[in-house]
């Protein structure tokens, strides 16, 4: 077992880090919380030149051929960067899900247009109360000759109001059933749920009387929740990176601001409290690490790894809201400050805490696991 990256994973961190500093700078993330986009194109499309839309996806369908590992580690420079933009539901929600279980014709229409930056695509999952369970989806397809019509409502859908395409998970007789989406099909609906500090990225999707051709159903019909739980670890694991990368963020300017600041004739890393607090973050950001990337490379050499990817998720998304938790604690009023970036990172912590499934939600596939 070795989780270490290697020579080419080492260029690809170096390369990303740099140009995330160089691109993506604070200004631009705060712009961005109150953009009607909600991501930029410019950067958009500069991630896609770089190659990094294709970099999990099979040469056949136009990808770069990579593992797991390699986006493990753009997923925790973008968390080190807290850019806002629809990477995550594009690339490592739609696009594994199409290439692990659509059909070859719909991964070559699709899977070429995320490589190329051409798509934006989102998945609409979740119901009105907000349960990652089939029971708790939202919209039902009635069949109708070859086609189907769909109808309902999918909460909290990322980007759907830029989005070109939506898969959309539908309750049918044989199960839950995914279609894709024309996002701009008629019949459909984007409406962006605003927040209490001002984004407005998620959105509710509501659907009447889409239709929808038989073709346009991912994989086979019925098997769509079973499609879910195969992406659910991936996903899983890829939200942890993102938690290393904003934990390790975090943890390196709050320690910086605590070299600087002085109280009482002394930096306050001086005092031991706020060196035990210091301790603690560094303890979980390397716990975090260490449970994300083992669960990165379980999934890149294809071994099983559902128990281990609910534990990386269960970890560090709790360790990365309580981390800002600490860094608010130590920083004192400036942390509390617009001005000051952690409160970026504390929204994406509490974000990431809760998409996917919070603790108790992956706590309990853990004891599934373990047959308890």
């Amino acid at each position: 077992m070795d989780f270490d990256l290697n020579e080419e994973q080492i260029m690809l961190q170096d390369s990303a880090r740099k140009f995330f500093r160089k691109e993506v700078h604070k200004d631009l993330i705060r712009g961005l919380m109150h953009d009607e986009k909600g991501y930029s194109p410019e950067i958009w499309k500069k991630m896609a030149e770089l190659g990094w839309m294709g970099l999990p996806f099979g040469e056949e369908n136009g990808g770069y051929g990579g593992t797991f590992l390699d986006l493990a580690v753009i997923l925790e420079e973008i968390g080190r960067s807290a850019l806002s933009s629809p990477y995550f539901s594009t690339v490592v929600v739609c696009g594994l899900l199409l290439q692990d279980c659509a059909s070859r014709e719909m991964k070559q229409e699709y899977i070429p247009k995320i490589v190329a930056g051409n798509c934006i695509a989102s998945l609409a999952l979740i119901g009105k109360n907000g349960d990652y369970s089939r029971d708790a989806v939202g919209v039902e397809a009635e069949s109708s000759g070859n086609n189907y019509k769909l109808n309902g409502s999918a909460f909290f859908v990322p980007y759907a109001h830029v989005a070109d395409n939506i898969i959309c998970a539908s309750k049918t007789p044989q199960g839950i059933t995914l279609f894709m989406l024309d996002a701009e099909a008629a019949g459909i609906e984007a409406i962006r749920l605003k927040t209490i500090t001002g984004e407005a990225h998620d959105c509710i999707v509501n659907l009447k009387n889409v239709e929808v051709a038989s073709a346009e159903v991912v994989g086979e019909v019925g098997k769509g929740w079973d499609y879910i739980e195969t992406l659910l670890p991936k996903v899983s694991v890829g939200l942890s990176c993102e938690s290393v990368g904003g934990m390790s963020e975090v943890m390196e300017f709050t320690i910086d601001h605590l070299n600087q600041r002085r109280q009482f004739g002394r930096p306050l890393s001086a005092f031991q409290a706020v060196q035990h607090y210091c301790s603690d973050m560094a303890i979980m950001t390397e716990s975090s690490r260490q449970t994300a990337y083992y669960a990165a490379w379980l999934i890149s050499e294809g071994l099983e790894c559902k128990k281990d990817a609910a534990i990386a998720k269960a970890w560090c998304g709790e360790a990365y809201k309580n981390l800002t938790k600490i860094a608010h604690q130590v920083t004192g009023g400036i942390g509390f400050t617009e001005e000051y970036d952690l409160h970026l990172f504390s929204k994406n912590a509490k974000k990431i805490e809760v998409l996917f499934g919070n603790g108790a939600f992956h706590r309990n596939i853990v004891a599934d696991e373990m047959e308890l």
